[in-house]
């Protein structure tokens, strides 16, 4: 049977997880950078600003916020699995069992590693997502039915840091990179006037920005003949203001199987600081109470099939929820 095979022992076999590399660049991983912890509950520091208010966060099952000290306050939680599985089932066992060729049985062993891929990306993913809510609405919220796993984290980005475009972005004549200045007034206000380092929105957003004629004067001044913009021009104009660049971010995720979620909503614009925090991945019980991701493999006589699990425990902790505006436009 395929995982009897010694390239899915579980040493062999974790090894191959291990230096899968990633399927595609997950931007926000620099933003809350893996931090590798040594047991499931933890401890971390919400940095806060001189002039911002004392920040808390309320734990999965804790009633109210925890103790908070004037300038550095201790948030406590705990670092949550998340995993996949394939399985084998007695079809497929008897493909490679008894196969017609041995391009057929090659064909088990390639859905067994193809699979495999699969669920790390499935990981990567849920993973990333997770970083999208922390950083672009101040909350984690997760619910997964069958894995038993419920999240519900208030990181408390303050309320004035959520504002609103004077005239929606999609109207030509609005004023966005008035509404941009604002916004980076109101994260210095947080931020003993630090400037933000990037913004990020994504494409239908940015469409507004190249339709837009404020930044068409900015660009090429008032008897522009209603000339074209570009990304380029855009960005030009946001460093002649002394505002931060801006990224665009389309990524999506399947979520729970059922369908794309982007992991950035359309009419938000989100300022985001240095140093924001860490993606704390913890250890499991299937890597040997080692930290990272894990395979375990499982092989069933009753019914006969085998199964594949791929998991990891990690939580991404804000740690300067002040560090972040949300633009809605």
């Amino acid at each position: 049977m395929p995982l009897h095979l010694d390239e899915f022992q579980k040493a062999v076999f974790q090894g191959y997880v291990e230096n899968v590399p990633p399927q595609r660049d997950y931007m926000l991983k620099a933003f809350l950078p893996i931090e590798p912890i040594y047991d499931i509950d933890f401890a971390y520091n919400i940095i806060n600003g001189q002039y911002a208010p004392a920040a808390s966060i309320t734990g999965f099952s804790a009633a109210a916020p925890l103790r908070d000290k004037k300038e550095l306050s201790q948030a406590f939680g705990s670092v949550t699995k998340v995993q996949h599985a394939f399985r084998l089932d007695e079809r497929e066992i008897l493909k490679f069992n008894a196969p017609r060729s041995s391009q057929e049985q090659a064909k088990v062993i390639d859905y067994v590693y193809n699979s495999t891929d699969e669920l790390i990306v499935g990981v990567d993913d849920l993973e990333e997502f997770m970083r999208a809510q922390v950083l672009y609405t101040g909350e984690l919220k997760y619910d997964d039915d069958e894995e038993d796993i419920h999240i519900d984290v208030s990181f408390d980005i303050p309320v004035e840091n959520k504002v609103t475009a004077t005239v929606v972005w999609s109207d030509p004549s609005s004023k966005p990179l008035a509404d941009l200045q604002a916004a980076v007034k109101q994260f210095q206000s947080k931020n003993q006037r630090k400037k933000p380092i990037v913004m990020h929105m994504t494409s239908a957003t940015e469409a507004n920005l190249l339709q837009n004629e404020q930044i068409r004067v900015q660009v090429y001044g008032q008897n522009n003949g209603g000339r074209l913009l570009t990304p380029s021009d855009v960005q030009t104009a946001l460093t002649a203001l002394r505002l931060p660049p801006y990224v665009i971010n389309d990524d999506v995720v399947n979520l729970y199987g059922q369908g794309e979620v982007p992991l950035l909503e359309d009419g938000k614009v989100v300022l985001l600081g240095d140093a924001l925090g860490k993606t704390y991945m913890g250890p499991t019980a299937e890597k040997g109470h080692q930290t990272g991701k894990f395979i375990a493999p499982k092989i069933e006589n009753d019914p006969p099939q085998q199964t594949v699990r791929v998991g990891e425990t990690v939580f991404p902790a804000l740690q300067k929820p002040q560090a972040i505006v949300i633009l809605s436009v």
